[in-house]
C-alpha cells in the first residue's frame, strides 16, 4: 500500500492519511511523523497496524489524562473509563503507564487530597476509609495515608459537627440525647476512641 494523500483535518493536530485503496484514516501528527506518512510512502500492514494501535493510545491518552485531573480519578477508576470507551486492555495498561509517568495520575496525592477533603466535611475515618476504596483505591495505600491523618484537624472538625447537632436531641433526656448523638457521629465514621474525645 502506499500513501496516496495527507490532508489536515479539522480536528487539531491530526491528519487524514488517505492510501491508495482509497482507505481513510484519521492519524495525529505524533503517528504521521513517527510512521513518516507522507505521500507516496510505502507501507505494509505491520505499520498500518501499528499506527493504528498508536492512535487508539493518543486519542484516549488526551481523553484520559483530562478526565484524571479535571475530577481526580484513581488509577483504576482511569483503567475502567478506557474500557468503557471501547477500548482493549492491552491500551488501557500502556495509556496508565504513560499517565503515572507524566505524574497525571498519582494516587497518593489523590488520596491526600481526599482525606483532607473528607475531613473537613466532618467524615469520620470508618467513612474515609469506606469512600476512598470505593473510589478503587488500593489498601495498602489508603492504610498508609490514614496513619499520617492530621488528628488536630481531624478533631476540630468532629467537634464543629458534634456543635453543629447536639442541640438537635435537646428534647430528649441526657442518655437518650448522648446515645442519639453517639449514633449519629457513627453514622457518619467516627469511632468509639473519636467519640470519646466529646465532652457530652
Amino acid at each position: 500500500m502506499k500513501v496516496k494523500s495527507l490532508k489536515e483535518s479539522k480536528k487539531k493536530n491530526y491528519y487524514n492519511v488517505i492510501l491508495d485503496n482509497n482507505e481513510s484514516y484519521l492519524f495525529s501528527t505524533d503517528v504521521i511523523l513517527k510512521y513518516r506518512l507522507v505521500d507516496g510512502k510505502e507501507i505494509d500492514n505491520k505499520i498500518l497496524k501499528e499506527s493504528i494501535n498508536l492512535n487508539n493510545i493518543s486519542d484516549i491518552y488526551n481523553k484520559a489524562s483530562s478526565y484524571a485531573i479535571k475530577y481526580m480519578k484513581s488509577k483504576k477508576e482511569i483503567f475502567d473509563y478506557i474500557l468503557e470507551k471501547g477500548y482493549e486492555e492491552d491500551i488501557a495498561y500502556q495509556v496508565i503507564d504513560k499517565l503515572i509517568d507524566n505524574k497525571i495520575i498519582d494516587d497518593e496525592k489523590y488520596i491526600k487530597s481526599y482525606i483532607y477533603s473528607y475531613i473537613i466535611n466532618s467524615n469520620g475515618i470508618n467513612m474515609i476509609r469506606e469512600k476512598l476504596y470505593q473510589k478503587g483505591y488500593k489498601k495498602d495505600l489508603i492504610e498508609k495515608e490514614l496513619l499520617n491523618l492530621d488528628y488536630d484537624l481531624y478533631y476540630e472538625y468532629l467537634l464543629k459537627l458534634y456543635n453543629k447537632i447536639k442541640n438537635k436531641y435537646d428534647k430528649y433526656d441526657s442518655y437518650i440525647r448522648i446515645n442519639k448523638i453517639k449514633a449519629y457521629l457513627y453514622q457518619r465514621g467516627y469511632n468509639s476512641s473519636d467519640i470519646e474525645t466529646i465532652n457530652f
